[in-house]
């Protein structure tokens, strides 16, 4: 890229590192919603939220649940999982839920038994905290099959696939079950002067100073984000993909772009990357971490208030080559655009699963998959390429 095209490209993204630090670093650290014991797992995606909250003591060798093990066609029994948040309008399956531009609709969600193994029951939340079974709006197939990796108390994670669609994955037990999940992406009207915004964000409360900010910086980024049961939130900014050829408002002007894509230049250059150097970005910011509580990574401890005391935490993530292998850098400089590498900054890195066989055609996406109460693995997907590390909470 020429000194010329570099120079727009990073002015393109001011206004977007502006939007990252004015909604990143702004509320003192303390818990993102109140600790109300559940797990919280969250995906925004066109600039719609949605969000899964569930109990962290779903043990899948309780007795209550064993009849739900059983071999397809010989599952019985329900059990309500958790509970659905969304800001817009989301499709799983052929039920569509949830309305655009609205504040945010909750939905109960339980599992039952059916001819084929599970289905996913979606119900209007009860306000009297009742099961919700006859406020039911659709039932959805879940396709289950073994899980690699047995996990005793049930997980639920919103995982990207493509611009405006993910996966939510259920892990119990044995068994893995997914449903898709489609955001509709919807443009709102222009809101008159003086009239009260109406897209609220979900699950955050303690950003009510940011009501205006974060649907804004939402417009430009795509977010993935875990809340803890005591309300702690860990968060990662990736970037959004637009539709080929969309046009968006920047510092430097109206510009063109789609996202990281596979044909764009960046994917191009990816497995090409020297031995010892980071992946740059050329069209989107570096991703960003925002911590409220001291997390661990291999020997690596990350922790709040490296910006400013008694804030979150914010680092950049960046992908560095290592022979045949990958490392996963962490950097304080936070609000940078992806093709600023300071090594100088950088606080720390580890070791990277990596693996192929994904989707070809999958633009970068993050997802915080818990595994715990207390740890998640991070995944990076693009294209058929797929990066992994595990999350651990600190001291």
């Amino acid at each position: 890229m020429g000194h010329s095209l570099r120079r727009q490209v990073i002015a393109a993204g001011a206004s977007v590192l502006a939007l990252a630090v004015g909604t990143g670093a702004q509320s003192p650290v303390k818990p993102s919603v109140k600790g109300d014991g559940q797990l919280r797992t969250e995906l925004s995606l066109v600039g719609r939220t949605a969000s899964i909250s569930f109990a962290p003591n779903l043990r899948a060798s309780d007795a209550a649940y064993r009849n739900l093990f059983a071999a397809a066609g010989k599952a019985e029994g329900r059990v309500r999982i958790g509970q659905l948040q969304t800001n817009g309008t989301l499709r799983l399956g052929d039920v569509s839920i949830g309305k655009p531009g609205s504040s945010p609709l909750a939905f109960d969600l339980s599992i039952e038994a059916a001819s084929e193994g599970w289905q996913l029951d979606i119900a209007a939340a009860d306000p009297s905290g009742g099961t919700g079974t006859s406020n039911s709006v659709g039932k959805i197939p879940l396709s289950r099959q073994p899980s690699a990796v047995a996990s005793p108390m049930l997980v639920a994670a919103l995982v990207p696939v493509a611009r405006n669609t993910a996966q939510l994955l259920l892990t119990w037990g044995d068994v893995k079950a997914a449903a898709g999940v489609e955001y509709q992406e919807v443009q709102a009207p222009p809101r008159p002067a003086g009239a009260a915004r109406q897209q609220q964000p979900v699950n955050r409360k303690h950003d009510d100073e940011n009501v205006g900010a974060r649907p804004t910086m939402l417009s430009q980024m795509n977010e993935t984000a875990l809340v803890d049961p005591q309300g702690a939130r860990v968060s990662v900014l990736f970037a959004r993909t637009f539709p080929r050829g969309a046009q968006a408002q920047s510092a430097a002007g109206t510009t063109r772009r789609a996202g990281l894509v596979v044909d764009g230049p960046d994917f191009g250059r990816l497995m090409t990357t020297r031995d010892g150097a980071v992946i740059e970005l050329t069209e989107a910011p570096a991703l960003r971490l925002s911590i409220d509580r001291a997390v661990r990574a291999g020997k690596v401890v990350l922790r709040p208030g490296n910006q400013a005391p008694a804030f979150p935490g914010a680092y950049s993530l960046w992908l560095k080559r290592t022979g045949p292998g990958w490392r996963l850098v962490f950097n304080g400089e936070p609000d940078v655009w992806g093709s600023q590498h300071n090594s100088q900054s950088d606080v720390g890195e580890i070791d990277l699963a990596y693996s192929q066989g994904g989707e070809p055609s999958r633009p970068l996406g993050v997802a915080l998959a818990p595994i715990a109460a207390d740890r998640w693995r991070w995944v990076l997907a693009w294209g058929p390429h797929e990066w992994a590390a595990d999350f651990t909470t600190a001291q």
